[in-house]
């Protein structure tokens, strides 16, 4: 109590003894600044009195140039504060202002004394004057009011600093009242804490028999000092302790010479728990921890309660590197499917598994006529790469895997030295690798062993673990590599013909236009298989490939089977370079006999040498027209063919637009419907429309005899357009009529497609018979390629955002596209009848067709197989995933009425 009140007397002193420093301190810089605020007045004046001095001199004729002198260092003192004089600058902005006019009107002054000096008017001197003193008396004015207002406003201070102080005063003698107060009340507060501290003390010593007796870690350390207060038995057992006097917890439980970085006593708040985690580093457990404030034996203290987690941590961590190894996994899948480049994909798989699983080395064998190559390999850094000495093996190295491989199971080596005696050979092989552990998963295709994915020198707390991810991993390479294959072989298939492994005209063209930059010599034949509808139509289609087929076996045996392609459906161009004219004349001579004594297999052809390809276009161009000749003269000495190239001069006069409109208003084109056939309950999903000419002896003339003179003439689009207007009206009426709906393809050629306005003669046709787009499928028939100046791609995708659906047709022929499945998203895909000619007992045809089918689906395009003819095509391309078909097995294209009648009742 006394320190207490001796501290408040002192206190008191020292407020008034700031008090009074204060007022002192504030009174002498009042005072100051009066003082400097007087001497500016004075000095205002002075200046107006010498400038009136010296006028009168000057009017008089005395010359003072020292008072001129004098009078230029006061003024700018005044404005600035700078100067011999002492005197201070008044923060006054009308004074300021007022001294800067002087300082200006001083400067015309003493302009004006030099021109009386020199001779000039006294009176506009004395004018000048005048105007001085009375800007002078403002300013000296304007600095009384603000040293008036200074004094008024340090009157003002020095009272409120007065009644601040006697405030204070007057607070400080209440909170001294307030102070003996509480200090009473805390001297009967220490009197009740004193009876509680002996009562905890003896509840303290209660509680330490029960938690000695607990399992769990538990331990108590000063929150200041990290003196040990209090460590139960389980704790000293743990931690060799016995004497806990003077020992740090930092030092007793973790090992440490100075508290530890992650101490969480600047975390803890009382009432409070602190939960954490830590693995000790002395027994190398890991804990799950309690921290609380607590008070122990009156010493702030934190108590910590260790819950051994070890076993928990360890499946924690077993469950985390098992999800880490799945990502692993979906990753290497991911780059696997992503990759268009295999083998690099490989490499980052076998790069991304052994980095991830911390081995050596990484690696796939392929088994090949019982002999052993490494194909891929990854190493990690300092492993020396073994690759190129790991070829053409022989597979007894490893006849102890092999029966492992036949159950599906890895190999697994976890200490290779096990095995110097009972395998010496594969210990030896192993052992020159610096192989010490290994495991390695097999790889079969079709059950059948065809290589084997391995890692070599992983941790060993790792090897239980790999063998499951690693058969994973060789699932989905096999899966790669079978669809590389896949790949590869649809690549053939846009460059090959399937039927005669010719090439196509895929590649007809990009060979075409590399030429067409060379100056080679070429010689350029042009083919047509006569008759081959007719036997199509007449005996079926294989008997047509068949023909085919012989007619490519003529052309192989007199010239290079390279140089031979198959550029439409019974058109073949052979392209020889670098032969001289006589000997390209012979192999024709020898082609054209070859084909003179068949009954059976007979062509028309053409031929024309050049000693330049660089007008080839044109070459082929006469090839193609000497061809023509020729076929006419086979027809007409063939009548019962019924058609040569251009069928009859009768189909000759269409390729005139106005006797083909006229022909077209007689109703001489007809349109029939092939139906296309639901492969599941064979119910027709949709319908082809077809068109044929009405000849004047009333038969019926098919497309291929016609529609190649309207191609070549361009009037084909008449055609084109007619067949779509009539499709629309017959919607339209089935629609009226209530029948069932169906939508109806019509095939457009390149010339209709090549049209500006193609899509708006589309719409226009469709509103005028009020029907949407969406019952109506645009078939693409021609190559992409052949529609210069177009962008087909645009063009499907301008289609499509009508509401017209687009087919790509004739897909695995000459005439597919395959740049289209990437280039443009369309609706439909049709297989050409080739590819579905002989699936029953192709195998590989039905991988190919099983592949495209789920290309497909994953694109949401939908399939249709053409040219079926047998039940067994149909099973086998039903079992391929082909959901639509069509062909003669169903139906061949017959008259809307009959359509009508037999799929819209």
């Amino acid at each position: 109590m006394t320190g207490n009140s001796t501290v408040q007397k002192k206190m008191i002193a020292v407020v008034l003894s700031v008090a009074v420093a204060f007022v002192g301190i504030f009174s002498f810089v009042s005072i100051r600044k009066l003082q400097g605020n007087a001497r500016v007045i004075n000095y205002a004046g002075v200046v107006r009195g010498a400038t009136q001095k010296l006028i009168k001199e000057e009017l008089q004729g005395t010359q003072d140039d020292a008072l001129i002198k004098r009078l230029d260092e006061i003024i700018e003192e005044l404005l600035t504060g700078e100067g011999n004089l002492g005197l201070t600058r008044l923060n006054d902005k009308k004074f300021q202002n007022l001294m800067a006019q002087m300082k200006d009107r001083y400067k015309e002054l003493k302009e004006a004394i030099m021109s009386v000096r020199q001779g000039g008017d006294k009176e506009d001197l004395f004018i000048l004057s005048q105007e001085y003193f009375d800007l002078a008396d403002q300013t000296v004015t304007e600095a009384e009011q603000y040293s008036e207002k200074n004094a008024k406003i340090a009157e003002i201070c020095f009272l409120a600093l007065t009644v601040f102080f006697i405030v204070v005063a007057c607070a400080l003698a209440w909170l001294s009242s307030v102070q003996r107060r509480r200090r009473r009340a805390l001297q009967e507060a220490e009197a009740e804490n004193r009876k509680k501290q002996e009562r905890l003390s003896q509840m303290e010593k209660a509680i330490q028999a029960p938690i000695n007796e607990i399992s769990e870690l538990i331990y108590v350390s000063d929150l200041e000092n990290y003196d040990l207060l209090f460590i139960n038995e389980a704790g000293k057992k743990t931690f060799h302790v016995d004497d806990i006097s003077g020992k740090k917890c930092y030092k007793v439980l973790q090992g440490m010479d100075g508290p530890c970085s992650f101490c969480t006593n600047s975390r803890l708040k009382p009432g409070e728990n602190y939960n954490w985690e830590i693995t000790n580093p002395l027994t190398n457990c890991h804990y799950m921890l309690k921290d609380r404030l607590i008070e122990w034996d009156g010493r702030k203290a934190r108590m910590e309660i260790a819950f051994d987690m070890t076993q928990v941590e360890r499946e924690k961590e077993k469950l985390k590197y098992a999800l880490d190894m799945e990502n692993m996994v979906m990753e290497c899948i991911r780059i696997l499917y992503q990759g268009r480049d295999l083998d690099k994909a490989v490499d980052q798989v076998l790069k991304l598994v052994g980095e991830f699983l911390q081995a050596e080395r990484t690696y796939i064998f392929s088994f090949r006529n019982n002999m052993l190559y490494n194909d891929y390999e990854w190493c990690s850094q300092g492993v020396e790469p073994q690759k190129d000495m790991l070829q053409n093996l022989p597979i007894s190295i490893i006849n102890r895997w092999l029966p492992v491989f036949s159950e599906q199971r890895c190999v697994v080596i976890e200490d290779l030295e096990t095995y110097k005696d009972s395998s010496p050979e594969e210990y030896e092989a192993l052992k020159v690798q610096n192989i010490n552990s290994l495991v390695v998963a097999p790889m079969e295709t079709d059950g059948v062993l065809t290589g084997a994915l391995g890692v070599d020198n992983p941790p060993a707390e790792k090897i239980a673990n790999i063998s499951a991810p690693l058969q994973t991993l060789c699932y989905f390479l096999l899966l790669a590599y079978r669809r590389t294959e896949n790949e590869r072989q649809l690549s053939t298939l846009s460059f090959h013909d399937t039927l005669t492994s010719f090439y196509n005209r895929n590649k007809y063209m990009e060979n075409l236009e590399t030429l067409s930059r060379g100056n080679t010599p070429v010689g350029i034949v042009y083919l047509d298989v006569n008759g081959l509808k007719e036997v199509n139509d007449r005996l079926g289609h294989s008997e047509g490939d068949r023909l085919l087929i012989q007619a490519a076996d003529k052309m192989k045996s007199v010239f290079r089977k390279e140089d031979c392609y198959r550029v439409g459906g019974d058109e073949f161009v052979i392209i020889s370079l670098n032969m001289s004219e006589e000997m390209f004349e012979e192999r024709v001579a020898e082609l054209r006999r070859s084909f003179e004594y068949e009954d059976e297999c007979r062509a028309a052809i053409g031929s024309r040498w050049s000693d330049s390809a660089k007008n080839i276009n044109q070459i082929v161009a006469d090839a193609d027209a000497s061809m023509y000749e020729d076929k006419k003269l086979f027809y007409r000495k063939n009548k019962k063919a019924g058609r040569y190239r251009h069928h009859s001069d009768e189909l000759l006069q269409l390729a005139n637009p106005v006797v083909l409109q006229a022909e077209i208003d007689k109703k001489q084109f007809v349109v029939y419907l092939q139906p296309k056939i639901s492969s599941s309950d064979r119910t027709a999903v949709g319908a082809e429309a077809l068109i044929r000419y009405l000849s004047k002896d009333g038969s019926l003339v098919l497309p291929g005899h016609f529609l190649p003179v309207l191609e070549e003439a361009k009037t084909i689009s008449q055609i084109d357009f007619y067949v779509f207007d009539l499709v629309c009206a017959k919607i339209k009426k089935w629609l009226e009529d209530g029948k069932r709906s169906v939508p109806v393809s019509v095939n457009f050629s390149r010339c209709s497609l090549i049209q500006p306005n193609f899509l708006e003669k589309l719409k226009d046709i469709c509103q005028k018979h009020g029907i949407s787009p969406t019952y109506l499928e645009i078939e693409i028939t021609e190559y992409a390629g052949d529609t210069e100046g177009t962008d087909m791609s645009q063009l499907i995708s301008a289609l499509r955002g009508e509401g017209f659906s687009v087919t790509i047709d004739d897909f695995g022929t000459n005439y597919a596209d395959f740049s289209l499945l990437s280039a443009v998203e369309f609706d439909v895909l049709k297989l050409d009848r080739s590819m579905a000619q002989n699936v029953a007992e192709n195998r590989k045809s039905q991988e190919i067709i099983s592949s495209i089918v789920d290309i497909c689906r994953k694109m949401e395009i939908k399939l249709v197989a053409e040219g079926i003819e047998k039940e067994e095509q149909l099973e086998a391309l039903r079992s391929c995933g082909v959901e639509l078909v069509q062909g003669y097995l169903f139906s061949e294209p017959i008259p809307i009425e009959d359509y009508e009648k037999e799929y819209l009742q």
